[in-house]
């Protein structure tokens, strides 16, 4: 390197005195705020440079002025306040001949002191010197300028090392001079002091892409213990790996030299926290989608060892990366997570009062939350339980979607649930969730419909599966309107969990009459449960999946739900009316709606057996008979199917007993029956059998949809299935725009006594006309038998019953 004669000798700043190479002993020579000040005169500078007792808080791990180890992570600004080392020895004591070779080092005819930019190409001649002791010398000045550019104090402009021979030089020592301790102790910490600043990242970086042995040389001294030596390599080598612009190819060759297997034992042996979360930081940056090194990292127990991290160790800064850190082992290796207790040692941070690390610790229990487990989990579920009625979003979602994995096929969670309050919290927070939706937009719309689905979800699970099963249903369907809102607004997953709740509840007969008089508008459930059913056998062959959700799901669901509540004899009549009206009678080639769903060649077997059985329901309804009895198609099918009773017996006896009551009513005489409809007719008068749902006006005068937002793509040809379901809906290619809310409301309430101002309270008698009955069909006990209790039929997806979901495709 060329000297510049015209450099100014004479500034504090720029050189180094002679003086400044002498290692005081002293300890107590300035306090911390003394170092934290600017120095009055310039030798004041030179007296803190060479104080090697001073102590940023790295060599001695005590708290000082100067800034945390990892206060930030960057290359260019971690352990920024870093000094010399505490453990500095003395330079060695030269000989005169050895003195002699630093006279070489330019000195300033007027002051005599050494000046930065003429000594480091001649520090680096001498650290190549065939004398240790020489070398050692070298290496510390070396150092000391390294330190000084690193320093905010005395930082300048411009770097003064940027010549790459210079480690060059580093990286032989550390090759050559293993057993010199000191040496390589001061080489790293030259090293560590060049990557302290962005642009001695960059001159690194070029020098490992020229010769890659660098890395290999810095990994072999992350297992030296003597002095210390460990602690520069690892802080050197995350400098390096963690550069934006230049780390990926040390990264890869770090990977390549097995660093992950060098640093992981440091999980456990390093005692201070300021410097685990460099180590933890560094070892994230070697898995970082990388499953080689993940699987290494697994088999040397590197998740224990964050669990005992976070179990035994209280600062924040080290709690918060290290569930960062589990949170890439959470997708990747959950069940020994779960099975080493980390859900456990996880719930015990949500109570931290620092937001950023129980967001991080509910992502990482969002993502293991699925797997099942024997621990006792109450304390989780009592911290979820608070955090669901955050006012902060993402925290709320969270832990709504852990609570609905962690009660699903869990009796014990169920039962903790239902005995401390859970439902009432829930039910609460789903009526107020509600009531904000209308208020929101875009990303915070989509949240709260996150959220809420995950509510529903899990009270769809708390409605089944232990003791108190009965009473938890009675509970959430006191307020039957929330859920007939959700089949109102046609959003897929909440259709989806919706439904699947609405058919645990409909098992008890007492629920039946508040779902049968419940109303939003002039809309109940039989009516929208028709809608729902009608526009997703349209959409089946459109497209399979909307959003996430099997449309073909829905369809059972629906059926599922028909079949069921068609056990009672006013909603059967209802049932049929709504089968009746032209857009659900002439589906296809003219059928009603439940031949119509039978025909589609890509519904499951599960979906056929409800469907029959839904049939079967309808065939007890006199005027549902004689249409079900014209259908030649339905005949025909009916036919194939039981002929089919070695591979499908169920479908077979389903069949068998249709046709035999086709049959029956065939050989029976032929009496005039009145109008089976004509009181239907009457008291639906606002829905006409001849007047197409579209042409509906509400009370404002305006066109009635009747569902809120509906699936995105076309369904049919069908003109007139066209008109009843506009093209509202959310297409998930595109931005979500949804009519949804700011700010959440306060959680707990005192509970709402009335519903919103578009219920119809069924529970008092002048709030609307409830619409009547025929007599014969007063009661369930004058009711014909039906069919209800099918095989084992949990649905065509997993996802129906209350069992824990695929991974990675829950949330």
């Amino acid at each position: 390197m060329d000297l510049d004669p015209n450099l100014v000798n004479n500034h504090d700043d720029t050189n180094l005195s002679e003086s400044s190479f002498t290692m005081e002993q002293d300890s107590s020579s300035y306090s911390d705020n003394q170092m934290g000040g600017t120095p009055s005169a310039g030798h004041r500078k030179v007296d803190m440079w060479q104080n090697h007792n001073f102590d940023s808080g790295f060599q001695t791990m005590n708290h000082s002025e100067a800034p945390s180890i990892i206060s930030s992570l960057h290359p260019s600004s971690h352990l920024s306040g870093m000094s010399s080392m505490a453990d500095y020895e003395p330079v060695p004591n030269l000989s005169d001949q050895q003195k002699q070779k630093f006279d070489g080092i330019t000195k300033s005819p007027t002051d005599g002191q050494y000046n930065t930019v003429r000594a480091i190409p001649e520090l680096t001649m001498l650290m190549k010197d065939q004398d240790n002791e020489v070398v050692h010398k070298a290496v510390i000045l070396m150092q000391n300028i390294a330190k000084m550019e690193c320093d905010p104090l005395r930082r300048q402009n411009e770097a003064r090392i940027v010549d790459p021979r210079v480690i060059f030089t580093l990286r032989d020592l550390l090759r050559d001079k293993v057993d010199h301790p000191n040496i390589i102790r001061f080489s790293l910490g030259t090293l560590f002091n060049i990557c302290n600043r962005q642009e001695g990242i960059d001159l690194v970086t070029r020098a490992i892409s020229e010769q890659p042995d660098i890395i290999p040389n810095l990994i072999r001294h992350i297992g030296t213990f003597p002095n210390s030596i460990y602690k520069y390599a690892i802080l050197t080598m995350h400098s390096i790996l963690s550069d934006k612009q230049r780390g990926g190819q040390s990264v890869t060759i770090a990977r390549q030299q097995d660093a992950i297997i060098h640093v992981t034992p440091w999980l456990e042996a390093e005692k201070s926290e300021k410097l685990l979360p460099v180590i933890v930081d560094l070892i994230r940056v070697l898995c970082e989608k990388n499953n080689d090194q993940k699987i290494k990292f697994v088999r040397m127990g590197g998740p224990q060892k964050l669990l005992l991290i976070l179990q035994h160790r209280g600062y924040e800064n080290l709690l918060w990366r290290t569930t960062q850190l589990l949170k890439t082992f959470s997708n990747f290796d959950a069940p020994n997570l779960v099975a080493f207790g980390g859900r456990q040692i996880l719930a015990n941070l949500l109570s931290h009062g620092s937001p950023r690390l129980v967001l991080s610790t509910l992502e990482t229990l969002r993502n293991i939350s699925d797997v099942p487990s024997k621990h006792k989990e109450d304390i989780l579920l009592k911290s979820l339980l608070e955090l669901v009625n955050s006012r902060n979003a993402i925290i709320r979602l969270y832990s709504g979607q852990i609570m609905s994995n962690l009660v699903a096929n869990n009796r014990p969670n169920k039962e903790f649930m239902c005995g401390n309050h859970g439902v009432v919290n829930l039910v609460r927070a789903l009526a107020l969730a509600t009531k904000d939706m209308a208020d929101l937009r875009d990303k915070e719309a989509q949240q709260m419909e996150d959220y809420v689905e995950s509510l529903i979800c899990t009270l769809k699970n708390l409605c089944v599966g232990h003791a108190m099963s009965d009473k938890v249903q009675a509970f959430v369907f006191r307020d039957p309107a929330l859920f007939l809102h959700k089949l109102l607004t046609m959003r897929p997953l909440l259709l989806k969990h919706t439904l699947g709740l609405l058919l645990k509840v409909v098992s008890q007969n007492v629920l039946l009459a508040p779902f049968r008089l419940c109303r939003i508008g002039e809309i109940g459930f039989v009516e929208q449960l028709i809608h729902i059913l009608r526009v997703a056998c349209t959409q089946l062959n459109v497209q399979e999946v909307i959003e996430g959700v099997r449309v073909k799901d829905i369809v059972h669901l629906c059926i599922q739900i028909l079949r069921s509540i068609t056990r009672d004899q006013d909603i059967l009549n209802e049932v049929v009316f709504f089968l009746q009206t032209p857009e659900n009678s002439r589906m296809g080639d003219g059928h009603t709606l439940p031949i119509f769903v039978l025909q589609k060649a890509n519904i499951e077997e599960n979906t056929k057996s409800s469907t029959l059985a839904l049939i079967y329901n309808l065939m007890h309804h006199e005027g549902m008979a004689d249409v079900l009895d014209r259908d030649d198609t339905l005949y025909k099918m009916l036919q194939n199917v039981q002929m089919q009773s070695v591979t499908h017996p169920d479908l077979a006896n389903l069949a068998t007993n249709i046709l035999k009551m086709i049959y029956e009513k065939r050989e029976r005489s032929r009496t005039a029956y009145p109008r089976y409809n004509a009181y239907l007719e009457n008291q639906f008068g606002h829905l006409s059998m001849a007047t197409p749902r579209s042409e509906i006006l509400n009370s404002s005068g305006e066109t009635y949809e009747g569902a809120g937002e509906q699936w995105s793509q076309p369904l049919s040809d069908d003109s007139m299935a066209e008109s009843y379901c506009n093209s509202s809906g959310r297409d998930s290619s595109k931005t979500y725009n949804s009519p949804m809310y700011h700010s959440p409301a306060v959680m707990y309430p005192d509970c709402p006594t009335s519903l919103p101002e578009t219920y119809y309270d069924h529970h008092a008698p002048n709030s609307y006309h409830p619409r009547p009955t025929p007599p014969q069909y007063s009661s369930y006990e004058n009711s014909p038998p039906v069919y209800n209790d099918l095989p084992s039929n949990p649905g065509p997806s997993s996802h129906l019953s209350d069992q824990h979901p695929v991974r990675n495709h829950r949330f």
